[in-house]
């Protein structure tokens, strides 16, 4: 018997001393007791947050400034504060914005239109976490994989991809297309017309002819539909 209880105490002493050490030792250095903090050691130290994001964040939220850039790759432009509503269309990174409004964390951009008589009217909204203060400083490579991203379905990429990339740039900074241009065709579509040369074409600001730009790849010259001869 005495035995017996010379083992209990035995194996309770091994448990205590268990438990003591998870106490008093392991749960004050993690801060936690079966995850709740205890009253007694250290807490553990929270990440320090980063100034510069801090007063990015209270900048978004400032109601006085209503003129931002966006920073995201592509910003979807939606028809209602929801994530999930209709995208009209997109802004890109670089691009200024000014705000009529802020709601929820979203931004108008628009005035509000009644497009269907006896409906409610209706604008257009972007998130602000898309967007930043200062305009940011894009590299020369960001802007190369990014300009990829809009052309990357071209026709004859791997033949032409450095003469599709900078006149892509060229057209874009002088504003005659727009990234969405490039989008929805895929980037640069061979010309059927043109049985001699390595022609190319994209339409920007719309699907008329008077829209179509040319690229003869083979030299890098521009033109548009009226300066094809008949």
């Amino acid at each position: 018997m005495k035995k017996v209880i010379m083992s209990l105490l035995f194996l309770l002493g091994i448990v205590g001393a268990g438990a003591g050490y998870y106490l008093f030792y392991y749960a004050p250095m993690h801060g936690s007791i079966f995850d709740m903090y205890v009253t007694f050691g250290p807490k553990p130290e929270e990440e320090p947050v980063d100034p510069e994001v801090n007063q990015a964040r209270l900048d978004i939220e400032n109601p006085d400034i209503m003129d931002y850039y966006v920073d995201d790759a592509t910003l979807p432009i939606r028809s209602k504060t929801d994530i999930n509503a209709f995208i009209e269309g997109n802004l890109y990174r670089g691009d200024a914005v000014h705000l009529l409004e802020k709601k929820n964390g979203w931004g108008r951009i628009t005035e509000y239109f009644v497009f269907q008589e006896n409906r409610p009217a209706t604008a257009k909204w972007i998130p602000l976490d898309g967007l930043v203060t200062q305009k940011p400083e894009i590299s020369a490579d960001e802007r190369r994989e990014t300009i990829l991203s809009y052309i990357d379905k071209s026709d004859d990429m791997g033949k032409y991809e450095e003469t599709f990339i900078n006149t892509t740039n060229n057209l874009l900074k002088k504003k005659r297309c727009k990234p969405d241009d490039f989008i929805e065709t895929g980037g640069w579509v061979r010309s059927v017309n043109f049985s001699d040369e390595d022609v190319y074409f994209v339409y920007c600001g719309g699907m008329k002819r008077v829209n179509k730009i040319y690229l003869n790849a083979q030299n890098a010259k521009v033109f548009g539909p009226d300066d094809v001869k008949r």
